[in-house]
């Protein structure tokens, strides 16, 4: 199901969030307990309404030691448990920090409502996706990318000082070896998806058997490096310069798009789940698109909360 699909447990949800906000009564939290415990789906909405209010509101400074502390810990209990694991084959995510400051490593990002585009030491052509952090290990016998956040599109360089030398492009649970290839990958909540649109790009999870995926094909990498086939999405790759030009495409393919660069929740009345669109829209700027889209389809724009955004039938 789409992610941006406003159905009706996820409305309430944000209903009952916005009451607590403005201060709710002792009858008030009771209705809303017993709610949450009627359906399953209530559960998942209010979590997810509760993750969009902290990607939208700052963290005060108590509350964020607190998030880094329990993160610290987090961090600590998973090493313990994996012992050396994260060290097969790759250098671990985990280890990054301390790498960047012992080889000097450059790093790269970008800001919200912002792409770049860089040309490395080996020719590839490497592009940034708004809000993404990429570390370059290039050099000296070494050929890697690490993403941090976001999503790269790479086309691979043939420089000759770098011939014989496998490039790659680690994400949690895995590496990416591209063969003569352009392709895009980006961090996702729940692990990485690859996108491959030329040559073929193998996969070599931190566990289990290594997967060839190529020109046309997608997978989905879990954080441990598990594999799983999806469908080709035609919208991926293409945001270089920061257009999204769609053809007969669901309005909800489009909203979900949107909302990757939205501040706060992005959703779509489910009534319009049908509705296709033709349309070129700033990708980067999603209430520019919005408006363009108000005008030219029978949508309107409501924004109940400063976080909540949902587009609707007229």
């Amino acid at each position: 199901m789409s992610a941006a699909l406003a159905g009706p447990a996820l409305e309430q949800a944000a209903e009952w969030f916005a009451l607590r906000q403005q201060g709710w009564s002792d009858g008030d939290q009771q209705r809303w307990h017993a709610w949450l415990q009627a359906d399953a789906d209530h559960a998942d909405a209010w979590r997810r309404v509760e993750t969009v209010w902290q990607s939208f509101a700052p963290l005060s400074a108590p509350a964020a030691a607190t998030a880094l502390d329990a993160a610290g810990r987090r961090r600590r209990r998973a090493l313990r448990s994996l012992g050396g694991a994260l060290g097969i084959g790759a250098v671990s995510l985990l280890g990054l920090h301390g790498l960047r400051e012992q080889r000097g490593l450059q790093t790269q990002r970008t800001a919200a409502g912002h792409t770049g585009h860089w040309t490395l030491m080996d020719g590839s052509q490497l592009w940034l996706n708004a809000d993404s952090e990429v570390t370059i290990d290039i050099g000296s016998g070494r050929r890697a990318l690490h993403l941090l956040r976001g999503e790269l599109l790479l086309q691979t360089g043939h420089h000759p000082a770098f011939a014989g030398q496998p490039l790659t492009v680690h994400v949690p649970g895995a590496r990416l070896q591209p063969i003569g290839t352009r392709f895009a990958v980006g961090r996702e909540a729940q692990g990485s998806r690859l996108d491959v649109f030329e040559g073929v790009v193998r996969c070599l999870p931190l566990f289990g058997a290594s997967l060839d995926v190529p020109a046309g094909g997608a997978v989905q990498l879990g954080p441990m490096g598990g594999l799983s086939p999806v469908a080709a999405d035609p919208l991926r790759g293409d945001w270089q310069e920061g257009r999204l030009q769609v053809q007969d495409t669901p309005l909800i393919r489009i909203i979900d798009e949107l909302a990757r660069h939205h501040q706060g929740y992005l959703g779509c009345d489910p009534a319009l789940a049908a509705l296709k669109v033709t349309a070129v829209l700033p990708r980067l700027d999603s209430l520019q698109a919005l408006q363009l889209l108000a005008r030219a389809l029978p949508v309107r724009i409501e924004q109940r909360w400063p976080w909540w955004t949902i587009v609707r039938p007229l």
